[in-house]
């Protein structure tokens, strides 16, 4: 989630139904159907959770005794046809690295057989009108090959702060299989765009692309400035995102200022700000288990943001991570014998 996101008391956990859903049957044979699920998906508000779902294939509700959480277990395509991803997809109840980090804990407890965990949602961008090709606009995908990086986590000495120990770097099987896209990308093939344009799911009807004239850049008095010409930048003419790779920034930190977002952008280099992937990915390490990050530009973290691209960046964060896991082989989960 954005860390410019307004934060809410209320439990955002879907409750678990009075009596478990069973899944459908399909009309075909559904590839992974069935076992335990190999990958999580983590979300951290409502927005992001049923754009995540609709992506799914026969996603039905689960609880599980212990857990306060509520999950959709379901099925999504992977590298083989003939047999697909099985995941598990869950919703925080609260906002921030500590929330993520439990959630997270709670999810690999309740399902051992995980072996990689996901954060997909929003965040804000890191606008760059001096470097056209790092400029980040409202609606574009921000994917974490470079991992993420934790820039609250200092140790402040005499002579300044300094970044401490960061942990390990992301799943290295999804930053290969975000490199193959990027290669089809190269090649004119963008299979996740399908699913934020016309094949766009129909309960999505309120996740369409906000008119371009609200995507508004200001500078950190507040004036409204330019962005870059999109032949500069890289951005499709076609008003389609760009899929930036790189590193996110993440921490307990809300950002709401444009000098001290760019400022934060320049010590370290991130595309993206956020307040979960920390958490995330500090957890799944501990766990054992590999993590990654992809999320949806919603703002620029500069104070004036509105809620309007929140819906849209969290369908092109989940449009993303349906294709990547497309490009995946199934993963293999390892039985431990008690």
């Amino acid at each position: 989630m954005t860390p410019s996101a307004s934060r809410h008391n209320r439990d955002y956990r879907a409750q678990p139904p009075a009596a478990l859903e069973e899944f459908p049957r399909p009309r075909r044979p559904e590839p992974a159907r069935h076992g335990p699920p190999t990958i999580g998906i983590v979300t951290a508000i409502p927005e992001e959770f049923a754009a995540v779902r609709a992506l799914l294939n026969t996603p039905a509700e689960r609880d599980v005794v212990g857990d306060p959480a509520a999950y959709v277990l379901a099925s999504v395509p992977s590298r083989r046809t003939e047999r697909g991803h099985r995941v598990a997809l869950t919703l925080l109840g609260e906002t921030a690295t500590d929330a993520a980090a439990d959630g997270c804990t709670h999810l690999l407890r309740s399902f051992p057989s995980i072996v990689a965990v996901l954060m997909v949602g929003i965040a804000a961008g890191i606008p760059n009108r001096d470097q056209p090709e790092r400029h980040v606009r409202l609606g574009d995908i921000v994917v974490a090959t470079r991992g993420v990086i934790d820039y609250g986590h200092i140790r402040s000495a005499a002579h300044g702060d300094q970044q401490r120990r960061q942990f390990p770097r992301p799943s290295p099987r999804f930053v290969r299989c975000a490199d193959m896209l990027n290669a089809d990308e190269l090649g004119g093939l963008r299979p996740w765009e399908q699913w934020i344009g016309t094949g766009r799911p129909p309960n999505l009807v309120r996740y369409s692309r906000p008119p371009r004239r609200t995507d508004v850049l200001r500078d950190s008095a507040g004036n409204e400035i330019p962005h870059p010409r999109r032949n500069l930048s890289g951005h499709p003419a076609s008003g389609m995102p760009k899929v930036h790779y790189g590193s996110i920034g993440s921490a307990d930190i809300s950002v709401r200022d444009a000098a001290t977002r760019d400022e934060l952008a320049a010590r370290h280099g991130f595309l993206a700000v956020e307040m979960e992937g920390a958490g995330i990915g500090r957890s799944s390490f501990l766990n054992g288990k590999e993590w990654f990050v992809v999320r949806g530009i919603s703002d620029y973290g500069d104070g004036h943001r509105d809620d309007a691209w929140r819906r849209y960046a969290s369908l092109t964060a989940a449009a993303y991570v349906r294709s990547l896991l497309a490009k995946c082989l199934p993963l293999e989960h390892t039985v431990v014998s008690g």
